[in-house]
């Protein structure tokens, strides 16, 4: 149908937007061209343009990571001296 088609323009157009540096103005204005209406191209690219705002980059992601993996490592870290701690005890015992 005509409308799934132009649905289908749009979904490809965002697509194209959010690989790059994303303008909402330009991509309404991009999504009018390929045929669908001022409002509902606004409203595309005002959805798109919400949903990038969570986005994290590689570097954000890697850092979280970093911080994830040395709490980890001082956990298990706990666990090892604590598990040792037990042991000598046990063997203090005997």
């Amino acid at each position: 149908s005509p409308m799934q088609l132009h649905v289908n323009q749009a979904i490809r157009c965002a697509r194209l937007f959010q690989m790059n540096a994303y303008n909402p103005l330009n991509a309404a204005h991009r999504l009018e061209e390929t045929g669908l209406s001022r409002k509902q191209s606004e409203a595309i690219a005002s959805e798109i343009n919400d949903g990038s705002s969570d986005h994290v980059t590689k570097e954000q992601l890697e850092a979280a990571l970093d911080k994830t993996i040395i709490k980890i490592g001082v956990m298990v870290s706990a666990i090892v001296a604590l598990a040792c701690s037990i042991m000598g005890v046990i063997i203090s015992v005997q």
